[in-house]
C-alpha cells in the first residue's frame, strides 16, 4: 500500500454497530476520504463483507482487531484479512517476538499487507 496523497493517510473511524450507519458516512464523505478504519464492533456485527465492500469501492481499509494468539493462528488470520482486501491491520505486541515475526512474514507473502503493532491499549493505566 502506498499513500499517494495526504488524505490517504487519514483513516476515518467507522465506529458504528451496523454497515448501514457506516456506509452512510462513507457515502456522505465520497471522494473526500479514501481510508477507513473498521474496528471490532463493526467487524463482529457485519463480518468481512464490510471490508470487501469498502475495498471494492477503492477505499483503503485498516482492520483494527489487535490480533494476539499463537503464531500460526495469527498467520492464518492475516491471510484471511488479506483476502478480504484490507490494506492495514494490527497485532498486539504482547503476543511475543515469534508471533510478530510470523505476522510480518505472512503479510509480506500476502502482497505487502501493512501490520501495525499495538503495545499498550490507551484505556490501560
Amino acid at each position: 500500500m502506498e499513500f499517494k496523497s495526504t488524505k490517504d493517510r487519514i483513516f476515518i473511524a467507522l465506529d458504528f454497530p451496523t454497515k448501514d450507519q457506516a456506509m452512510e458516512l462513507v457515502n456522505k464523505l465520497g471522494d473526500e476520504a479514501t481510508s477507513y478504519k473498521v474496528g471490532l464492533q463493526l467487524f463482529c456485527s457485519e463480518g468481512g463483507s464490510i471490508v470487501k465492500e469498502l475495498a471494492a469501492m477503492g477505499k483503503n481499509v485498516f482492520l483494527d482487531l489487535k490480533f494476539h494468539d499463537i503464531p500460526n493462528t495469527v498467520a492464518g488470520a492475516i491471510k484471511s484479512v488479506s483476502e478480504l482486501g484490507a490494506n492495514v491491520m494490527n497485532i498486539h505486541c504482547s503476543g511475543g517476538m515469534e508471533m510478530m515475526q510470523k505476522a510480518r512474514q505472512t503479510a509480506d507473502e500476502c502482497g505487502g499487507l501493512k501490520v501495525i503493532g499495538v503495545t499498550v491499549l490507551t484505556s490501560l493505566d
